[in-house]
Formats: structure tokens, sequence, C-alpha cells
């Protein structure tokens, strides 16, 4: 059964003047969701989830999500119900077929460690604050787009944080970490680690039963020496555990 804020929001046809990947479908989730116990949250898809580095849709076992040519559509408004089903079972299937590794793996690392939870068992998924990938990429766009866009994405993801199985959530970046705290209370405070002197923030509270925290840092894109990437994974572990262990005894 497809939830229906799922199905209302595949069907909204986006704004033309957002920079949103023309053609594209919404990303409304990757993995089992509802149902994970853990979900971890991003800012948006990247434009990779659609098409290759030169430009073209992904076609075959290497697509990962439908397309409007691959569904025969002119527009999402006119997605029929087999449509909504294709496209809500490619975000079911994301972490079976062919995903995006060279993010996914460390986050895959991080969630093992951290929740003892994987995307490819079903205990873990991941949902991002805006739906859409973007182009130009989401740090060249200009505020105000950037502001529209987490506007008219923000309801589909407190209902997804409102499912009755997550126990926990992680925030993967500083503009996803602003954002949710501009929406459930979280505190943050600041942790320094020793490889380099480099300071982050970690965010942390509780949304309807959910243990949340997160980090400022974006793994996937942090610049660091290669002695330092497995030192600096572990302490954002570590730092995030003991934030876990403080809401723990809270609640």
């Amino acid at each position: 059964m497809i939830p229906a804020g799922v199905a209302a929001r595949i069907r909204q046809d986006p704004p033309l003047h957002l920079n949103i990947v023309p053609g594209c479908t919404p990303v409304v989730f990757r993995g089992n969701q509802p149902g994970a116990r853990i979900a971890t949250v991003g800012i948006n898809p990247s434009i990779r989830e659609f098409l290759t580095q030169h430009g073209a849709e992904w076609a075959g076992p290497q697509r990962r999500f439908e397309t409007l040519s691959s569904l025969a559509i002119p527009a999402l408004r006119h997605a029929e119900d087999a449509d909504i089903e294709r496209i809500v079972q490619r975000s079911l299937d994301y972490f079976t077929g062919n995903p995006y590794r060279s993010w996914f793996d460390p986050m895959e690392s991080l969630v093992q460690e951290l929740f003892s939870a994987s995307y490819v068992d079903a205990s873990a998924c991941h949902l991002d604050i805006v739906q859409w990938p973007t182009r130009p990429l989401w740090g060249q766009l200009d505020l105000s787009t950037r502001r529209e866009l987490v506007a008219g994405g923000i309801d589909l993801l407190l209902k997804q944080l409102a499912s009755n199985t997550l126990q926990a959530v992680y925030l993967n970046g500083r503009t996803v970490c602003d954002v949710v705290s501009g929406l459930i209370p979280l505190s943050v405070r600041t942790a320094r680690f020793r490889g380099n002197g480099a300071s982050r923030g970690f965010f942390r509270g509780v949304h309807r039963g959910a243990l949340v925290v997160g980090c400022t840092s974006n793994l996937q894109v942090e610049r660091l020496r290669t002695e330092h990437r497995q030192d600096f994974r572990d302490w954002i572990v570590a730092e995030c555990r003991r934030d876990l262990a403080a809401l723990t005894h809270l609640t």
C-alpha cells in the first residue's frame, strides 16, 4: 500500500524555475520506507541517480529510477497508479540494484558501526529533504531557489520521520542539520578532531520517540588526507555514540 502522501508528492510536477533536472521523477525515499528502524537524511539526490557522467539517461540494469521517458508520460500529473507503483518500487529496490556507491558506501559503513543496521538488509533507509536532483548542483544554486526547494520537500520528510518503526535518525551534513533543527528541537555542540584540528558541529534530539543525531560534516565530500579518513569517520561515530548515550539516558 503506497502512502497517500507519497503518491501525491510524485504526481506534483516540479516548478520549471527551480533548476530541477528535466524529465526526472522525485526520489521519495531509498530502501525500506516505511519499515526501517534507522533513517539517514541528506539534502537532495545527485544528478547521477538519473544520468551518467556523459549526460545520458541510465538504462537497463544500470537504471536507478524511472523518468518521464521510461514511463512514456509527458508530465507527472499524468501518472497512472501503475506508474506510481513503478516509481515506488524503484525506491524500495534501490539498495539491491545499482546504488550510487561512491555516496552510499561511506554511509553504509557509518550506519553499520553507529546503529548495527544496513541499507542492504532493509533495517535502514535514506530520505532527502528535497526529493529532486538539480542542475547546477545544490551548492551552486542561489539562496532563494534552495529555500523554495526545501519548503516544497519538508512536509513529506516530516511525515516519513513520523514512522512508528523509526528508532534513530542520522543527519548528514551542515545544511541538513540546520534545516532539520528548524523543524524539530535539537541541541548542538562542537567537537574537535585531533587528526587535523578541524571542528565540527554535532546535533542531537528526540522526535516522536526516535533518537536524532547528526554531524555538520558531509562524509562524501570531506577533504581529508588519506591517513586521516578512517580516523575521521571513527571520530564521527564515537561522537554520535556519545550523543545517543546521552539521549537514551534522558528518555
